[in-house]
């Protein structure tokens, strides 16, 4: 791109790995951003399990208050136009919107439009294709909030890190609610590294108010009044409940894009340098790409990053195909929360699980972590970019050498 013009650089997605890549590129000479969403504000999703069941609906409020912002102000004071709008298609240099006539040209795209969960864990725009804002998200959040409140026996289904941090939040919060977990691994938290999911079991095994199946699967066989009746598959226990928490199945939101540029699970097939196959100029970051590595805040970052770097490259003239820089892939860190105050986490090779003297309540230092990664994604005191950048940096050592 001749350096006397802007380039136009429009970003389909604010979550995780947009924002970042707003952020990262912000006031870029000769570039010219866009950032598109089908909600007014940006939420720092994985807060929301320690929202929902705070000890009071004051403290609900201001914890939830607390991971949002609208996009509108902040992005204006970054120099980026931000579009309220849900995406119909991205095609031949342009972005098309659903109910506009008006269509956003690029020159580079990248689609962050990340993934879907169950309620009430992620925002999905209504079906009629209008967009969100962020009193009818807080309405929403405060009736699921009121659901909680109400039920006394919940069934959560997935023993993945929300699920965990669903139990053992309600179990810390409210131990009069009865809780059963059925996860089809035989531990929770089965995918997490240095074997997470067998210190967070024998936590959850000392809450005397969860019940924990586990190797098998549950499925809904009938209503009885305000209860659901579960029945499991291999044991056959029937499981009444007033609330049902459904932490499995991560959708990707890829459904305005052409079926040849997706896999069979719905993903963006995206090369090593995260552009997507059989294009020039568009790329993938985050849940909603091919890339074979945990869908969570953490590694959409790391992507951010890296796109950010491939594209100071671009803008650079040095960037042929072939001087793209491959995405080396994220060594993993995790912290799930075990309630307010404990939580288990392995960061940079170290575990930190309680042992060897609360090996049944957890570690209090990876819950202070979760904190601070909660503050940290929020932006307090201007971390966001400099820790990120820190992170990608110091994996990219382990992988050789930086670039």
């Amino acid at each position: 791109m001749s350096q006397s013009s802007q380039t136009k650089l429009v970003i389909l997605g604010g979550g995780a790995a947009g924002l970042m890549i707003a952020m990262q590129l912000s006031k870029t000479k000769y570039l010219e951003i866009t950032l598109i969403d089908n909600k007014s504000f940006y939420e720092y999703t994985p807060a929301l399990c320690s929202v929902l069941f705070e000890a009071t609906d004051k403290e609900f409020e201001k914890h939830y208050n607390n991971i949002i912002f609208e996009y509108a102000p902040y992005l204006a004071n970054l120099e980026i136009k931000f579009v309220l709008g849900k995406i119909a298609s991205i095609k031949e240099g342009k972005v098309h919107l659903v109910d506009q006539s008006h269509a956003i040209n690029y020159d580079y795209a990248v689609i962050c439009t990340g993934s879907s969960y169950a309620d009430p864990w992620k925002t999905v725009s209504p079906d009629d294709g209008s967009t969100l804002d962020s009193a009818a998200r807080f309405d929403f959040l405060r009736q699921q909030r009121q659901k909680y409140q109400a039920a006394q026996d919940i069934l959560c289904i997935g023993g993945g890190p929300v699920g965990v941090e669903t139990i053992t939040e309600i179990a810390c919060r409210s131990p009069a609610k009865k809780i059963t977990l059925v996860d089809a691994n035989e531990t929770v938290l089965a995918s997490a590294p240095a074997n997470l999911g067998q210190h967070a079991q024998t936590i959850i095994n000392s809450k005397p108010s969860i019940r924990s199946i586990h190797k098998e699967r549950a499925s809904e066989k009938e209503k009885r009044g305000n209860k659901s009746i579960y029945e499991t598959d291999k044991s056959h226990t029937i499981i009444e409940a007033d609330l049902v928490y459904n932490c499995i199945g991560v959708t990707p939101n890829s459904n305005f894009l052409d079926g040849e540029w997706l896999d069979d699970k719905k993903q963006v097939i995206v090369d090593d340098t995260l552009k997507i196959r059989g294009t020039t100029n568009i790329f993938a970051v985050g849940d909603v790409n091919s890339v074979q590595e945990p869908k969570m805040f953490y590694t959409a970052h790391l992507q951010a990053v890296h796109f950010v770097k491939n594209m100071h490259r671009i803008l650079k003239n040095t960037a042929r195909e072939e001087l793209l820089l491959p995405y080396q892939g994220a060594k993993i860190n995790m912290v799930v929360s075990l309630g307010p105050s404990h939580a288990v986490g392995h960061i940079s090779g170290i575990n930190l699980t309680g042992w060897p003297f609360n090996t049944r309540g957890g570690s209090r230092i990876a819950a202070l972590t979760k904190h601070f990664i909660e503050r940290i994604a929020m932006n307090d005191l201007g971390l966001k970019v400099p820790f990120n950048n820190l992170l990608y940096y110091t994996q990219e050592k382990g992988h050789g050498g930086l670039h």
